[in-house]
């Protein structure tokens, strides 16, 4: 069985994530992705790293709502895949973290509500001693929706 999002309703679902405000939490190596389990913050918060430097906040990071971008990959071939993107994103000078998953959420302030829109696993942990995390998003987006 074959099946197929038309491209305006791909579209729609990326525009309505541009239009939210999204951060990314860093969680510890403990964390283990459940996407039956994990819908909202509240779920996976208790795995939140601690940033001994003092630079990363516990709630997250903005991604910067007025810089996410919806963009049409391959228009006119055929192929009408959008991709959500941001800019990349840095954390420190002065940050001391050890983390091993980002999960990206909408932020509405509240855990129980906030929205997770994907998890990121590393295959190993990501160490930064008083120095800068950059976040280096692929140059195809972050979300892609094919």
């Amino acid at each position: 069985m074959a099946s197929l999002i038309p491209k305006h309703v791909k579209k729609e679902i990326t525009d309505v994530w541009v239009g939210e405000t999204w951060k990314i939490m860093l969680l510890n190596s403990t964390h283990t992705p459940n996407a039956s389990t994990q819908q909202y913050v509240s779920d996976v918060s208790a795995n939140e790293i601690v940033d001994t430097g003092g630079v990363y906040t516990a709630g997250g990071v903005a991604c910067g709502a007025a810089l996410k971008t919806s963009v049409e990959h391959n228009p006119g071939v055929g192929e009408y895949n959008y991709y959500l993107d941001c800019p990349d994103i840095a954390i420190g000078t002065g940050a001391t973290l050890n983390y091993r998953t980002i999960i990206l959420f909408q932020d509405t302030g509240n855990p129980a509500t906030s929205k997770i829109r994907a998890q990121i696993q590393f295959t190993e942990n990501q160490i930064v001693v008083n120095g800068t995390s950059t976040i280096k998003w692929n140059a195809l987006g972050i979300i892609y929706l094919t």
